[in-house]
């Protein structure tokens, strides 16, 4: 009888044991992955405001930097020849940017991503608005390079025979082939070149007049936010290039 206490007592004791220790180890275990939970919490935490505040500079940096480029610039006003002198624009999303640093009494016909179609359905519109005094500028050909030179030969003839105002086209103005390639844009400067050449020999003796951008931005330099659209510094350029050359033709 007293053999078979110990034994019941003996077995009482280990599973006690047992119980304790199982109790101890998983209270530690549950400690350490709450330590563990609170960690990568925090780590996560931290990381959050760090990103918003990187975020945040860049783009006020970026925004600084052009409201200060813009701010700078001065522009002269380009004289007319008489006072009845008016302008036409008639372009794309370099118009539409470009169009910022544009007089007052200058008509832009711009938007984002057109080509010839665009100058097609507005071709009343700019006829009704134009007149001996007219000067019309087209600066389209960029976003349908790949399509050839075809389509606007035939608009611009079209053009000239309904208007009595002067109309010049502005080749395709260069793009940054690294930045192109970057941002998704299929353009490059080879086609582009070839592209002006071409339309060049085929508006020989038409009339219209070609106002040659490209060749004086691959001189004096610019600058190109994304590859294909440029900063506010050459825009105002452009402008500024395109009225001294209508003025000396």
């Amino acid at each position: 009888m007293k053999r078979f206490t110990r034994i019941c007592l003996s077995l009482f004791i280990v599973f006690l044991a047992i119980h304790v220790t199982g109790t101890f180890i998983s209270d530690k275990r549950r400690a350490k992955q709450k330590d563990a939970f609170i960690e990568n919490t925090t780590s996560s935490t931290d990381a959050s405001p760090s990103d918003s505040e990187t975020v945040t500079e860049v783009e006020t940096t970026t925004e600084d930097t052009e409201a200060s480029e813009q701010t700078t610039i001065q522009m002269e006003p380009v004289k007319k020849t008489n006072e009845k002198e008016k302008y036409i624009f008639v372009g794309d999303s370099r118009y539409v940017q470009m169009e910022a640093y544009a007089q007052d009494d200058d008509t832009f016909i711009a938007e984002n991503g057109v080509g010839y179609r665009f100058l097609s359905n507005h071709m009343d519109e700019i006829v009704s608005m134009s007149d001996a005094d007219t000067k019309i500028v087209i600066g389209l050909g960029v976003n349908d390079v790949f399509s050839g030179t075809k389509k606007y030969k035939e608009l611009l003839f079209d053009l000239a025979g309904r208007t009595d105002a002067q109309i010049y086209y502005m080749l395709i103005n260069p793009v940054d082939d690294e930045l192109c390639a970057a941002n998704g844009y299929t353009v490059t400067n080879e086609v582009i070149d070839d592209f002006n050449i071409t339309i060049q020999g085929e508006l020989i003796g038409s009339g219209i007049k070609i106002i040659d951008v490209n060749s004086y931005l691959k001189v004096v330099g610019y600058t190109s936010r994304d590859g294909l659209h440029y900063n506010a510094a050459t825009s105002q350029n452009i402008y500024v290039y395109i009225k001294e050359q209508m003025l000396q033709n």
